[in-house]
C-alpha cells in the first residue's frame, strides 16, 4: 500500500505525517502562493503613487492632524514596512502633525504593542517627523462616546483617533474566522474603540451569520450578511464623521485614506491605496483567490493552525476550527490538531499556551472547562446573558464539540490534563493517530496546512 507523506507546520518547524493510500479526501489544503509576490517597498510605492479615487497621499497629508492607524503585534505581518512609507509619504505633504496608533483593540498593549511602537518612532525619526506614537489601550486611553451602530453597538472611541482630520489605514486583509475577512473596518473597531463597544460588537459573533467568508464588501450578494462585520463598517462610517476639537465632539466629515494588501511570507500579491470604499471592494475576490477552497466533508481532518502567532496558545488555534475545520468535517467527524501552544515566554505560566494572557484565559479557557459539563442549549444561554470579550470562542468550541459532535485532538506541548479539562484528547503520536483512523477504514481524511489563513468551504457528501 503506498502511503503519501504530508508536512504540517508545528511552531517554527514542522511535522512530517504519512497518510495511507485511499485515505486521503484530495490533495492537502494550504494557503495558495499564485506567482507573481512583489517586495513590500516596491509594491506600497506603486500603490501610493496609483491611488484609487483619492488625491495622493501627500496632498491630502497638507496641513492637516493626520492620524496613521496600524495593526500590533498580534499578528504576524508586514507593519514596520506599512509605517514607514506612509510616514514618508505624509511627511512629504507637510501634515500639521501626526500621530501613530497602533490599534490593540482589547489586547494588552504591553506585549501587542511595546516592540512596534519603538520601530514606529525610529521610521518617523528616519523621515524627519516628529510623530506622536500612541499605544491604544482599551481600558485607559482617554476616549469620547460619539454614537450609536445601527445594531446598537455604543461607539467609544480612543481620542487619539478622533483629534485627527485625515485618517490613513494601513493594513493588511485576509480571512477571518468571524468578521469574514480582516479588514478596515477593525481598525476602527475593534481595533481604536474602548472595552464596552468591543464587547458589544463581539457578541454579534454568536449570531449565525457571523462567519468567515461573509462580509458586507463581498461581490457576491449572498455572502454580504454577517452582522459582526456590519457592525463594525457602520461604526467606521459613523467615526468619519466625528471630529474632537477643543474638548468637543464635532459632527463632521473627515479625509480618509486605506492602504490594504495582501501578503505572505514576506511578499506582496494584491494591494491598493486610495478611497476606503474602493480600496474595500476587489479584497475579497482576492483573498478567495489565494486562500479559499470548497471540499466535500470528510469523516477525518488533521490540520495545523500554521506557524507562530498562530499555533502559540489553544487560544490562536481555535481560529482554524472556525476557518477550515468546520468546513472540511463531517458532523460526528474527528480531527487532529497539530499545534505546539508553547507560548510566549513573557506570558505568565498559568496562562501559557492556553491563552495569550491571563484575562483572556480566565474568560475563553476557564469558561470552557466551567461549561462543558451543560447541555449546549444551556451553555449558550448563560454565554449570551454573561458575555464578556472572548467567550464567543468558548461558545464556537462547544458548538463544534456539542452540536456538531466533532471530537477533537491535538498534539502540543501542553499538559494532558489541561488539555483533557477543556474536552479535547492529547495526543502523543499523530502518525499513530492517523494509521488507526486510516485501519477503520469508514472514511476520509483531509489534510489542511495554515489553517488560520485560509477559507474552506464545506459541502455535505450525496445523500449525507
Amino acid at each position: 500500500m503506498t502511503t503519501r507523506m504530508a508536512t504540517l507546520a508545528y511552531g517554527s518547524g514542522s511535522i512530517s505525517l504519512g497518510f495511507p493510500g485511499g485515505f486521503l479526501a484530495g490533495e492537502p489544503i494550504a494557503p495558495r502562493l499564485p506567482g507573481g509576490g512583489r517586495r513590500p517597498a516596491e509594491a506600497i510605492a506603486e500603490a501610493l503613487a496609483a491611488p484609487l479615487d483619492s488625491p495622493a497621499l501627500r496632498d491630502l497629508a497638507a496641513g492637516r492632524r493626520v492620524g496613521i492607524v496600524i495593526s500590533d503585534e498580534f499578528r504576524a505581518g508586514l507593519q514596520v514596512e506599512i509605517v514607514d512609507a506612509l510616514l514618508g509619504e505624509v511627511a512629504r505633504g507637510g501634515p500639521a502633525s501626526v500621530t501613530v496608533m497602533l490599534a490593540t483593540g482589547s489586547h494588552d498593549p504591553t506585549i501587542y504593542g511595546a516592540k512596534l511602537a519603538v520601530a514606529c518612532r525610529e521610521a518617523a525619526e528616519r523621515h524627519g517627523i516628529a510623530a506622536r506614537v500612541h499605544v491604544h489601550d482599551c481600558d485607559r486611553s482617554p476616549n469620547h462616546e460619539v454614537g450609536t451602530t445601527p445594531l446598537g453597538s455604543p461607539l467609544i472611541l480612543d481620542d487619539a483617533l478622533l483629534e485627527t482630520d485625515l485618517r490613513v489605514y494601513g493594513h493588511e486583509s485576509k480571512h477571518h474566522y468571524m468578521c469574514g475577512y480582516s479588514i478596515i473596518d477593525k481598525q476602527v473597531v475593534p481595533g481604536m474603540a474602548m472595552r464596552r463597544t468591543i464587547e458589544a460588537n463581539h457578541k454579534r459573533a454568536l449570531d449565525p451569520g457571523s462567519l468567515a467568508g461573509r462580509s458586507p464588501w463581498h461581490p457576491d450578494p449572498s455572502r454580504r450578511d454577517n452582522p459582526f462585520a456590519e457592525d463594525a463598517r457602520d461604526a467606521r462610517a459613523l467615526s468619519e464623521r466625528r471630529l474632537l476639537a477643543n474638548g468637543a465632539i464635532r459632527d463632521t466629515a473627515v479625509a480618509t485614506f486605506a492602504l490594504d494588501m495582501i501578503s505572505e511570507a514576506g511578499s506582496v500579491y494584491w494591494i491598493a491605496a486610495g478611497k476606503p470604499a474602493s480600496v474595500l471592494a476587489p479584497m475579497p475576490e482576492a483573498a478567495d483567490r489565494m486562500g479559499a477552497f470548497e471540499v466535500e466533508r470528510a469523516r477525518y481532518v488533521a490540520i495545523s493552525p500554521g506557524g507562530p502567532p498562530a499555533s502559540q496558545t489553544l487560544y490562536s488555534t481555535q481560529n482554524c476550527f472556525d476557518m477550515a475545520l468546520m468546513g472540511a468535517v463531517l458532523p460526528g467527524g474527528e480531527a487532529l490538531v497539530i499545534a505546539p501552544c508553547e507560548g510566549r515566554p513573557d506570558v505568565p505560566e498559568d496562562a501559557r499556551g492556553l491563552a495569550p494572557d491571563r484575562t483572556s484565559k480566565a474568560l475563553f479557557y476557564d469558561g470552557l472547562v466551567r461549561l462543558l459539563p451543560m447541555p449546549f442549549g444551556d451553555a449558550e444561554a448563560w454565554i449570551r446573558e454573561h458575555f464578556e470579550l472572548y467567550l464567543w470562542k468558548t461558545h464556537r468550541v462547544l458548538r463544534l464539540l456539542k452540536a456538531d459532535g466533532v471530537r477533537l485532538y491535538l498534539h502540543s506541548r501542553l499538559p494532558p490534563d489541561k488539555v483533557r479539562a477543556a474536552g479535547i484528547e492529547p495526543v502523543e503520536d499523530p502518525q499513530a493517530w492517523i494509521d488507526e483512523r486510516a485501519g477503520r477504514r469508514d472514511g476520509k481524511c483531509h489534510v489542511i496546512d495554515g489553517g488560520n489563513k485560509l477559507l474552506v468551504v464545506g459541502r455535505n457528501p450525496a445523500g449525507a
